[in-house]
């Protein structure tokens, strides 16, 4: 059975606000997207860094303050 992140296939809608001040978080992606240039193109499968199975972790920033975090989204069943 396959599992996809239902964030990065735009199923859900996660709308954070900023702890700081209060304005709407932008969704920047998968937090792995970010450790190497060609994570992006790259099979999930293979840039998973060790994270636990069934999960993907998003990163969120403020676009007005700059405060960041990161969430995990569980994954479906497709």
């Amino acid at each position: 059975m396959d599992f996809q992140c239902p964030l990065c296939n735009a199923l859900i809608n996660v709308d954070e606000n900023c702890p700081r001040c209060g304005s709407k978080m932008d969704d920047y992606g998968p937090v792995e997207d970010y450790f190497a240039p060609y994570n992006p193109y790259l099979d999930r499968d293979l840039v998973s860094m060790g994270k636990p199975d069934h999960q993907c972790i998003h990163l969120f920033a403020c676009p007005d303050c700059g405060y960041d975090s990161r969430m995990v989204i569980n994954q479906i069943p497709v």
